[in-house]
């Protein structure tokens, strides 16, 4: 880790404090860097890890919840959609939120004008 990230760190969430933004550093990320691990806030980070961030962790969420659709005995639309939908199918969504949710926070943090991590 190196020696300036803290501090890099406590300027990037002031930063998002300022202007206004909420979510841009979740807990999954703050436990990570409990841990020790260099992670920046979604505003910060770069293109590339925010979409393999976000489609990593959006897939695991929608298999889960095809999982857990699979083991429910229930005929509710819902929980039928979410079987016919296939493990393929949630991985698909998964990543096509993830997407969605990237290009979201980059429009976001190019609106609030954000500095760039190298720049705190």
């Amino acid at each position: 880790m190196r020696s300036d990230y803290p501090q890099r760190l406590q300027r990037a969430l002031s930063v998002l404090r300022d202007c206004g933004v909420s979510g841009g550093f979740p807990p999954l990320l703050r436990g990570l860097g409990r841990l020790g691990l260099p992670v920046r806030p979604l505003h910060f980070m770069s293109v590339p890890g925010l979409i393999l961030f976000l489609t990593i962790g959006l897939s695991a969420v929608t298999v889960g919840f095809h999982w857990l659709a699979l083991t429910l005995d229930s005929a509710a639309r819902p929980v039928r959609l979410l079987r016919e939908l296939g493990l393929s199918g949630s991985i698909a969504f998964g990543v096509l939120a993830g997407l969605a949710t990237a290009i979201f926070i980059r429009f976001q943090a190019l609106r609030a004008d954000l500095p760039g991590w190298r720049e705190l």
